[in-house]
């Protein structure tokens, strides 16, 4: 297998204790900021229940996002992997993430003060009525394996992504590996 660039298949399976259950998709969400670039970006690590691992990563650069800075990956990555697993006909999502306001502003626990966490909220919400949003705080910087690869993947993003790619599905990441679907 070809060596990983942050983006597509990961060149290894996840441990089998790391494999969500059947129906569910399993992602690491993160973001990062670079001042310098002045973009956000997001990353995130699919792991199916198989144990194949995918990766996803975008960047932007709205005035508005900019603000929030990594927070907007944050909430951006959150939010391509909820759709990846509409795309891909999950009933369940299980979203690991490290930034409270991810689970905090779709719960409620958080008011949400501004245009963009209010919307976040709202999307959230909207596409829990289609699939179940599972939310599981996992620490920052604590050597979790696949929230770390997400956090590289977030920097990633920010430095190499060209915007925010169309939303995938899993039969797309398949097609690229060569896998028959």
């Amino acid at each position: 297998m070809a060596e990983w660039n942050g983006l597509g298949r990961y060149p290894e399976d996840a441990d089998v204790n790391d494999r969500p259950e059947e129906g569910t998709l399993l992602a690491y969400v993160d973001g990062s900021y670079q001042d310098a670039l002045k973009k956000y970006g997001f990353g995130c690590i699919f792991i199916l229940p198989d144990g194949r691992i995918y990766t996803e990563y975008g960047n932007g650069d709205n005035p508005d996002s900019l603000k929030q800075r990594n927070v907007s990956g944050e909430m951006l990555g959150a939010m391509y992997a909820v759709r990846f697993a509409l795309n891909s006909g999950f009933t369940v999502i299980e979203i690991r993430y490290d930034y409270e306001g991810i689970e905090k502003w779709v719960t409620g626990a958080w008011k949400s003060k501004n245009d963009l966490t209010k919307k976040y909220a709202q999307t959230m919400l909207g596409w829990g009525q289609k699939i179940q949003i599972r939310f599981t705080k996992v620490p920052a910087h604590s050597k979790v394996k696949y929230n770390e690869l997400a956090d590289e993947t977030a920097k990633l993003g920010v430095a190499n992504g060209n915007g925010i790619p169309k939303v995938k599905s899993l039969s797309d990441f398949e097609v690229a590996d060569g896998v028959e679907a």
